[in-house]
């Protein structure tokens, strides 16, 4: 009687592991259905970067022209 009731424990544990792995997944794609890509970053309010070269600068402008265009 002890091995058979070893057995429905084994059986509900492997149950209750099945439906927390499908819960878990099932919130993983809630929040990936929910998310909007991440917070906004304001780039015009951030602080000016000093420590750049001028070189560094021109090269930075160059690359912000051409993803604009």
């Amino acid at each position: 009687m002890g091995r058979s009731q070893e057995t429905f424990f084994k059986k509900q544990r492997e149950k209750n592991r099945e439906r927390k792995k499908r819960e878990k997944l099932e919130k993983k794609e809630n929040r990936r259905a929910a998310s909007t890509g991440g917070s906004e970053i304001d780039w015009d309010s951030a602080p000016e970067n000093k420590t750049m070269t001028k070189e560094e600068m021109d090269q930075k402008a160059q690359n912000r022209q051409e993803t604009k265009d």
